[in-house]
């Protein structure tokens, strides 16, 4: 296992990338993942602040305590991922998926989600406030205590999901 990311270059956090499968404490801050196979990596407490992946294969990643603020994702897979305690504030995501994951106790609030799918996931006490939620899908989750206050929803399905333990803002309807 990789553990620290003082005064690491772009290529010098690429190799690390390539050459571990396990990864604790990395700052990947603004950097670019485009057309990469990051599958089955596990990461723990690395910042991803900013960061661009496009065409990216995240799945079967699992993430613990990991920051993505204001990051950017199209066209990713991050199907049957493990991700927990995660803070994707912020975060611009079209045509990608997360589904048949364990999304549990994360923070999607201001999320600017579209085209995307959270089918058979488990969203467990995750947070969407003031999220935007356009042409997405949430068929088939658990949504026990997710949150989605004061969410824009456009197209957004709910199909099969236990909405009725979800939390909705005040006079806010799940369909």
């Amino acid at each position: 296992m990789f553990t620290g990311y003082k005064d690491l270059s772009p290529a010098a956090l690429r190799e690390l990338l390539r050459d571990n499968r396990d990864l604790n404490s990395v700052d990947f801050s603004g950097m670019e993942f485009k057309d990469s196979d990051l599958s089955g990596k596990r990461f723990t407490a690395c910042r991803f602040s900013r960061s661009v992946f496009s065409g990216v294969n995240l799945d079967g990643c699992r993430f613990r305590m990991c920051f993505f603020e204001f990051a950017r994702f199209s066209k990713c897979s991050l199907k049957n991922t493990d991700i927990q305690f995660c803070c994707f504030s912020g975060v611009h995501m079209n045509n990608s998926t997360f589904e048949n994951s364990d999304l549990l106790h994360n923070n999607f609030n201001g999320l600017l989600s579209g085209n995307t799918s959270f089918n058979d996931s488990d969203l467990y006490n995750s947070r969407f406030v003031m999220a935007t939620l356009k042409e997405t899908s949430f068929q088939n989750c658990n949504l026990k205590k997710t949150m989605f206050y004061q969410t824009t929803r456009d197209k957004v399905s709910f199909k099969s999901s236990n909405t009725r333990e979800a939390i909705f803002g005040k006079g806010e309807n799940p369909e």
